[in-house]
């Protein structure tokens, strides 16, 4: 550079550099960083996040709110909430982390034999702690694969298992494959976790939305997809793959088999990728519906969809009755995808080095929990007892919640079948939504950020997943684990509604035809 600076400076041309050690402006600016950026948005740490934790911080300064106390209820965060981690596997992973406690008496002699079993898995105990295969640990990946054989009753191989830090890496690392540019489109069902539209406008992609039928308990209407593939594809964009959240988040559907028989069909016929987002397949709260997965049913299925369909399926550590979202742990699975491809999933892959070690650790312990025969009875007693208490608290307080929210003036709600949330429409009024335009808000995001400041109760606003232009939403979790804290979340939250709502406008005439008694909303 200087050379350049004095070559420059010999024919006058120096006014076109500054000198040495004057900076004139930053190398990063609004300006000079990509539009997809700015562009990009994720909802669940946005302006009420941000918002959250202002006041948290005014009440740690002892500074006046109108509340005393936080109400977390806007993420998938179970430990965060209060659900309590499970014995067994902490127990593992204290004595993975420091083989020491070996011999500590408060340690169980399963939790110290699925300790050794790990730490004699690799070289040298120490190595859990380095890096690993860039896919990851073998013996997980080998759990994994068992865990996938004996779910869909087919066969899964370790050369498709990719371990990653949660769902979201190995969703970012397809979502470089599949998407180009702006002729390429991601299909992405709305509302949908904001993550996908996120990674369609960081690749400047084109998103095409299909939209899931709220007045049928969020179900997925065919007709639909197919209308919204092909006004893409006379646009002039191709759909690469379709995104499926089952069970659904934020809308908590869980989807019948049929549907996925029909999505499959469809994928097939037009030569789509089907990206399965199926991390919450542990928590299913309505008995009439089951988990499937979309490898288990292109199975049974058979010939020629399960022999060709490309399909790449995501699960994760850090929901269900798992709940470890901060050990990052998770895989993807391949099946049908092209061996030169492969290669450079594994190749992108291995510029990361490799997922967090522990993360993969609870994910071994996630698929393979204890068994009789293999672990003490007591052993396996209590981790069951565990699991039992976690799930019937989550179903006891998905139907709590969505019954507290439809006896609310203006808002309707779908039962949760599955996931951890609930996600009700807000029937705001006029007024309401005027309030709002005015303040420079969307008028569900208004109506969030009033609730927090009035109630500490923290929530998403419905914008963030994406709804029908016209209609309002929030989400809000099931997952607050104090029993107290749940009913106090729920009254505060009833009292501040119905005066947001009286404010603006009494109960109008077209809320009213959305009530039907205090059972399960009909949306007209």
């Amino acid at each position: 550079l200087w050379k350049m600076q004095r070559a420059l400076r010999q024919i006058g041309s120096l006014t076109q550099i500054p000198s040495r050690g004057i900076r004139t402006e930053k190398v990063l600016t609004t300006d000079s960083i990509g539009d997809n950026v700015k562009d990009a948005e994720y909802a669940l740490r946005g302006r009420i996040f941000l918002r959250a934790q202002e006041l948290a911080k005014k009440m740690e300064n002892k500074e006046s709110l109108k509340f005393d106390k936080f109400y977390k209820c806007h993420v998938g965060n179970p430990l965060m909430c209060g659900q309590p981690p499970l014995s067994f596997n902490r127990e593992v992973m204290a004595v993975a982390n420091q083989p020491a406690l070996m011999d500590s008496p408060i340690i169980s002699l399963d939790a110290k034999e699925r300790a050794k079993h790990f730490m004699t898995s690799v070289e040298y105990p120490q190595t859990l702690g380095g890096y690993t295969e860039s896919h990851g640990f073998p013996f997980v990946r080998a759990s994994v694969r068992n865990f996938l054989r004996e779910r869909d009753g087919c066969d899964a191989k370790m050369n498709n298992i990719f371990l990653g830090n949660g769902a979201v890496s190995a969703a970012t690392t397809m979502s470089q494959f599949l998407l180009r540019g702006p002729q390429d489109g991601l299909m992405i069902p709305i509302p949908n976790y904001p993550l996908y539209h996120s990674l369609v406008t960081l690749h400047q992609a084109t998103p095409i939305p299909y939209y899931l039928n709220e007045e049928n308990e969020w179900s997925l209407d065919m007709d639909d997809v197919e209308k919204s593939y092909k006004l893409a594809y006379d646009k002039g964009v191709k759909a690469r793959a379709m995104v499926v959240i089952n069970p659904g988040n934020p809308t908590g559907q869980v989807l019948t088999k049929a549907t996925q028989e029909e999505i499959i069909e469809f994928c097939f016929d037009n030569n789509i990728l089907l990206l399965c987002d199926e991390v919450h397949q542990n928590n299913i709260l309505k008995e009439n519906r089951k988990f499937h997965s979309f490898k288990k049913v292109a199975f049974e299925m058979g010939t020629p969809y399960f022999d060709n369909l490309e399909i790449v399926s995501l699960h994760s550590t850090s929901k269900g009755h798992i709940g470890e979202c901060g050990y990052r742990g998770g895989w993807m699975e391949l099946h049908n995808i092209d061996e030169f491809v492969h290669s450079q999933i594994y190749k992108m892959r291995s510029m990361r080095l490799c997922s967090n070690t522990m993360g993969q650790l609870m994910t071994e312990l996630m698929v393979n929990p204890p068994k009789l025969g293999r672990e003490l009875p007591e052993t396996v007693e209590r981790h069951a007892s565990e699991l039992n208490a976690i799930y019937q608290s989550l179903r006891a307080k998905g139907q709590l919640l969505v019954e507290s929210l439809n006896n609310m003036p203006n808002i309707t709600c779908n039962e949760i079948q599955g996931a951890s949330y609930a996600f009700p429409r807000l029937h705001i009024p006029p007024k309401g939504q005027a309030k709002a335009i005015r303040a420079g808000m969307k008028p569900d995001e208004y109506l969030c950020l009033k609730l927090l400041e009035n109630t500490g109760v923290v929530t998403v606003p419905g914008s963030g997943f994406g709804q029908k232009e016209g209609t309002f939403h929030l989400r809000i979790t099931n997952l607050l684990w104090d029993k107290e804290d749940f009913h106090d979340m729920i009254g505060k939250m009833k009292k501040y509604i119905d005066k947001y709502m009286t404010k603006y406008e009494k109960l109008s005439s077209q809320a009213q035809q959305f009530k039907v008694g205090n059972q399960h909303p009909i949306i007209l």
